[in-house]
């Protein structure tokens, strides 16, 4: 079992960019693709961004500039269509990731 775990901590620290990049396409993908919403899918994959964003020490600066890609999905959603759900969730992801980027800054301080 420690051999497993092992091997999936190396391929985790030796793809560092492909996971943040997949974790990223995964909100959009839910935002943009995903006809409903649902709290477990977005609290998982914030969840595993968290994990791995305290895995990667990740900054706070790398999360809030992630947000400014939502910032552009709501603005150009409410030009296209005013009342689309893709907007909406695009604000709960904005939301969610302003306070983990919040978290992750206390974190960091507390750490210090």
């Amino acid at each position: 079992m420690k051999k497993y775990l092992y091997i999936v901590l190396f391929f985790f620290k030796k793809y560092r960019s492909v996971v943040v990049v997949l974790l990223f396409v995964a909100i959009i993908t839910d935002i943009l693709f995903v006809g409903f919403k649902s709290d477990l899918i977005a609290f998982t994959i914030l969840g595993l961004y968290l994990a791995f964003s305290k895995l990667y020490r990740l900054s706070s600066k790398r999360t809030f500039a992630f947000c400014f890609v939502y910032i552009g999905i709501i603005f150009f959603g409410f030009l296209i269509d005013p009342s689309s759900l893709a907007i909406e969730k695009a604000a709960i992801w904005l939301f969610l990731l302003i306070g983990a980027g919040i978290l992750q800054e206390f974190v960091v301080k507390e750490g210090k």
